[in-house]
């Protein structure tokens, strides 16, 4: 884990965000209203003196935008990344890689509506996608994008009110767990016309007959919108969308549009976005985001666009873990010292402490165990090498080096054996 977050560090920093943390906790006014129905009742409400209820955050998000609120003086744009846990009252499901607390790794432009910004928020995903290796065939990385501009406007195509956009988006949010028959049941209960849920998944499927490739996908749903003012202003944002991402070297392969895609929360007023790994059976997004243009205004900011993007930390671990890519190594230890025998534990500590300082993370077995043990105690652990050192050794100056890994075995100078660990 230390080594993913010093990656997707790396990357943040290299598109100029620069870090800010937040309180684990909010007022629960602050909170609720900001992620739609579903959402709110996942946040987790803690009493708090003189009868004011606090919450744990749900995302980064809105707790960001109360911290710009309450300094109006940050420079703007302001761009930030913010790594810390998030909590949310769901039913766990480690083998698709969701948890009640979980890391977030967030990238927010702050002060800028320039779709450029949303570009890059997918360009600094795909580049940490890429460094995970998600990028290759096996993986099957997807980025989907759609807009909320333009849902509102299908929406109001279709006959329907323009305040009806959140009712649909709630119900499409749910279409890959519980399929369209009852996505379109739920919108029926909402008292949304037959007529209208037809017609609504006409203009759906004039995109999905595309296969989801962007430029074709945006002129058909064009031609299907016509000219309305919100379908024109929507479908120009998509353009800007993928010329950026041409300029970004964003793999255009990997790019679907997807007008089923709403990213549930309510606070999303433009191009929204996420990622996944259809070579992954059963398994949720990896990360998402969009534009949130009319959030700030919320704590009295005023016309502040924003847009960023979000990594689930846990999410991304499992998907490795399920590919294989990475075991489940619980030490940071390179090497374990085995003590064998009634030999005294001296000289290992010793052996320990050059190590240590030569910059080999390593433990050290205090107790006379047996030698099979100290293996098995290593191999739990995920520690890659044992080191023995028994009195023949010790008089001749040497050790021996184990790879538990490959089960090979050879016989170096303890003075090498630094070097040795460090190039393994």
């Amino acid at each position: 884990r230390k080594a993913m977050l010093a990656t997707m560090t790396g990357i943040f920093e290299d598109f100029g965000f620069a870090p800010v943390e937040t309180p684990a906790m909010e007022f629960l006014d602050i909170l609720l209203g900001k992620y739609g129905e579903e959402g709110d009742k996942l946040i987790y409400p803690l009493a708090y003196k003189g009868g004011k209820t606090l919450g744990l955050r749900y995302d980064l998000t809105v707790p960001l935008s109360r911290l710009v609120a309450m300094n109006p003086d940050l420079p703007r744009p302001f761009k930030r990344y913010q790594i810390q846990p998030v909590w949310r009252a769901d039913r766990p499901q480690p083998a698709q890689g969701r948890f009640r607390e979980f890391y977030q790794c967030d990238v927010d432009t702050i002060g800028s509506a320039a779709i450029s910004a949303d570009a890059e928020n997918l360009a600094v995903c795909y580049r940490v996608y890429e460094a995970f290796g998600f990028n290759d065939a096996e993986c099957g990385l997807v980025m989907r994008v759609n807009n909320r501009k333009l849902l509102r406007a299908i929406v109001e195509a279709v006959g329907l009110p323009g305040n009806s956009d959140r009712v649909v988006c709630t119900a499409l949010d749910k279409i890959d767990k519980i399929g369209r028959e009852a996505v379109e049941s739920e919108l029926r209960d909402k008292g949304i016309a037959a007529s209208a849920i037809a017609s609504l998944f006409e203009v759906i499927a004039c995109g999905q007959s595309t296969g989801g490739e962007p430029r074709q996908t945006l002129a058909a749903v064009r031609d299907r919108l016509g000219t309305a003012d919100a379908a024109v202003a929507a479908g120009d944002e998509m353009a800007q969308l993928f010329d950026a991402l041409d300029a970004l070297e964003v793999p255009a392969n990997i790019l679907r549009f997807d007008l089923v895609l709403t990213r549930g929360l309510d606070y999303y007023t433009g191009p929204i976005y996420e990622f996944a790994l259809s070579g992954l059976d059963n398994f949720g997004s990896l990360g998402g985001g969009g534009r949130y243009d009319d959030l700030m205004a919320n704590y009295g900011v005023g016309d502040l666009p924003a847009t960023g993007v979000s990594i689930g930390l846990s999410r991304v671990q499992s998907a490795l873990q399920r590919l294989g890519r990475i075991g489940s190594r619980r030490s940071p230890a390179q090497a374990l010292i085995l003590r064998l025998g009634d030999h005294g534990v001296e000289h290992s500590l010793r052996l320990a402490t050059r190590l240590r300082r030569s910059g080999v993370p390593c433990e050290v077995w205090y107790e006379p165990d047996r030698f099979k043990k100290q293996i098995q105690h290593a191999d739990r652990l995920g520690i890659p090498f044992v080191v023995i050192q028994g009195p023949d050794e010790l008089e001749r100056g040497v050790v021996q080096l184990k790879d538990i890994r490959k089960g090979e075995q050879r016989e170096i100078a303890e003075g090498d054996l630094a070097d040795q660990l460090r190039a393994s």
